[in-house]
């Protein structure tokens, strides 16, 4: 194993952090860490299962087809057991748009004589051959002097595929299945359909589940009824996408915006209710309580939940709601659609991608402008009992918006790589965008409802400049209807762009109207304190770009800027060239590194010298043409 690639364990949550420091684990509570932000931090790392239902992967392990794995009914075995095929389709899966022979020879086979067969009648996993080891998904019995065989069981028929093993080689296919129907016996009768090909490999390098999977497949097998989980449990364990704490819903509609949200009207205040809270209770919309025990008499108990489940209200954006939201696309404001490629990619590459890392580093400005919780001094603590907790709020917030900016970057970089992949003789290669803007969208002080633009700038974060933040996130402002415009565009033409990129752009989308909102609560949580800014502002100036103080940190940006660009090139690279992609694991990882060493170094500048990192003092050394200027 000397050879062995090393790959290092990174958590990613702030809790695996301090113990891998000597601290303990969750020394406090850290708001907007939940646990299933990141797959690092899932509560399925240690318990899996809780999350979603390992078996469901291999329902698609080979490419192309689906499968579903019925165990044996009440009335005795039926023949119906084991491997049973769903759907045999090429044109859903994505893996079919990988270079790959062995790719192109199965999709071949699917649309042809083979896969027409499959398409009549029931069909069910036969054998599986790996190595030169073949298993059959039979037991044998003898009756009457003969051999029969004994479909296996649907969870043994899952074991066996379970253990097929995943070959890193993929130039060749190392996997042949065999597939046949049977007679009302279960027997196998008729001839075969031979396939070759391999295992699915069901984690991308990212440590990502292939897109092929859809929403809600991986759960489908788990908590039928859910009630009843609950119930029996007697506890309060639930799914991880259960939502402990919600906002209540607007009472006056004069006060809420089309998409569901309120506006800034004190309206809806800041007050986080117990979803599980029993609605007739008289304290049924006081704040949620800090643990279990103070909030278990105001809240339904397990016994009860099969009786007041229909009660619970839904949660959309984090907000309760009774009624049905209006479609997020089709029926709100968008900018003109793109008229053809040429205008999409040029509003990618030259706005959106360059707006994405220009607000990160607006965000980051904001964020270490802030002061961190341990900070606040005893007598502070005394005359303001909350503003420790509102500091770490706030902090992880608006912490949590750049980071989400700098993942649409790589989101916007990784529409671009596909669209070149797919239109190169038309887009030229792809080139990485990591560079800033030169407007940033803005209000327009003497008239709010419109917009003009400012040039990028870092600021403190004072109320002015937070309500700046929510007014630039705002469903239905700029950004919101640039990226409402893409989606469109993607969507009204599925035949004609690559499979999976309006989901793409729907997650960048999506993704801003949590923005919005982080923002409107960083500026509530720090309202009482606004006529006291130094009660959560450090005294922070941008440093000067040649300060000695500031260098290694300038240092640190370039090589992180260089790392996504190299990282994003090779990710580019990886869709044709499978050596490429190790290259982009390990740029990409050294980005990351960076980052946090980044983070470190401008948290001591302002918390020890007031200095603010000047993120914008090398724009020019990392500025990159055009997109029309570098391909003509």
């Amino acid at each position: 194993m000397t050879d062995a690639p090393n790959y290092r364990i990174r958590p990613m949550n702030q809790s695996a952090k301090a113990a891998r420091q000597g601290n303990p684990s969750y020394p406090e509570p850290i708001l907007g860490n939940s646990a299933a932000t990141l797959m690092e931090s899932g509560v399925g790392n240690c318990f899996p299962g809780l999350e979603f239902d390992l078996r469901q992967l291999d329902v698609r392990f080979f490419p192309g087809l689906v499968f579903a794995f019925p165990g044996i009914t009440p009335a005795g075995p039926d023949g119906t057991q084991g491997a049973q095929l769903v759907i045999a389709d090429t044109e859903a899966d994505p893996i079919f748009n990988e270079k790959h022979q062995w790719l192109a020879d199965l999709k071949t086979q699917l649309n042809g004589p083979e896969g027409a067969a499959l398409g009549s009648g029931q069909w069910y996993l036969h054998w599986v051959e790996q190595y030169g080891k073949r298993i059959e998904l039979y037991d044998f019995t003898v009756w009457q002097n003969g051999v029969f065989r004994v479909p296996y069981e649907g969870e043994t028929a899952w074991w066996i595929i379970r253990l097929i093993e995943l070959d890193p080689d993929q130039s060749v296919a190392d996997l042949t299945i065999a597939l046949t129907q049977r007679d009302e016996d279960g027997q196998p009768m008729g001839n075969p359909v031979v396939l070759k090909g391999k295992r699915r490999a069901y984690l991308d390098d990212e440590g990502m589940i292939p897109d092929v999977y859809r929403p809600g497949e991986l759960t489908s097998s788990m908590c039928s009824p859910w009630t009843h989980d609950f119930r029996d449990c007697a506890c309060q364990y639930w799914a991880s996408n259960h939502p402990d704490v919600a906002l209540g819903e607007v009472d006056d509609p004069n006060h809420a915006i089309s998409d569901g949200t309120s506006d800034d009207d004190p309206a809806q205040a800041l007050n986080f209710l117990d979803w599980m809270r029993r609605r007739k209770s008289p304290s049924r919309d006081i704040s949620a309580q800090p643990t279990i025990e103070l909030a278990r008499p105001s809240r339904y108990d397990p016994y009860e939940i099969n009786l007041h489940w229909e009660e619970l209200d839904f949660v959309l954006h984090g907000q309760e709601t009774k009624s049905t939201p209006e479609p997020r696309f089709g029926h709100r404001q968008v900018n003109e659609p793109y008229e053809d490629l040429d205008q999409m990619i040029d509003d990618l590459a030259n706005t959106l991608a360059r707006l994405e890392l220009t607000l990160a580093f607006e965000y980051l400005y904001a964020y270490f402008s802030l002061r961190a919780p341990d900070e606040v001094t005893e007598e502070q603590a005394r005359n303001w009992p909350g503003l420790a907790n509102d500091l770490r709020a706030a902090r992880q917030l608006i912490l949590g918006v750049a980071i989400s900016e700098m993942t649409h970057l790589r989101w916007v970089n990784q529409t671009l790589w596909i669209l070149c992949d797919a239109f190169t003789d038309h887009t030229g290669p792809y080139k990485p965008v990591v560079s800033v803007i030169g407007d940033v969208p803005a209000p327009d002080p003497d008239n709010p409802d419109e917009e003009i633009t400012r040039p990028p700038s870092l600021r403190p974060a004072t109320q002015d400049v937070i309500q700046e933040f929510v007014e630039v996130e705002r469903p239905g402002g700029a950004v919101d209807t640039e990226y409402a415009a893409l989606v469109a565009h993607l969507r009204e033409r599925p035949d004609f762009y690559p499979v999976g990129l309006d989901e793409l752009a729907v997650r960048i989308d999506t993704d801003g109207l949590s923005h919005f909102q982080k923002f409107r609560d960083t500026k509530r949580m720090l309202t009482p304190y606004a006529q006291n800014p130094d009660l959560y502002l450090r005294p922070v100036k941008e440093a000067a770009a040649d300060d000695p103080l500031v260098k290694p940190a300038l240092e640190c940006l370039d090589r992180i800027i260089d790392a996504l660009r190299e990282g994003y090139l090779a990710e580019a690279a990886s869709l044709n060239d499978l050596d490429a992609a190790e290259t982009a694991r390990d740029d990409i990882i050294q980005a990351r590194d960076d980052m946090h060493a980044l983070h470190d170094m401008a948290e001591a500048l302002a918390r020890d010298h007031g200095l603010g990192v000047p993120f914008f003092a090398n724009a020019d050394k990392y500025k990159t043409p055009l997109w029309k200027d570098r391909h003509g």
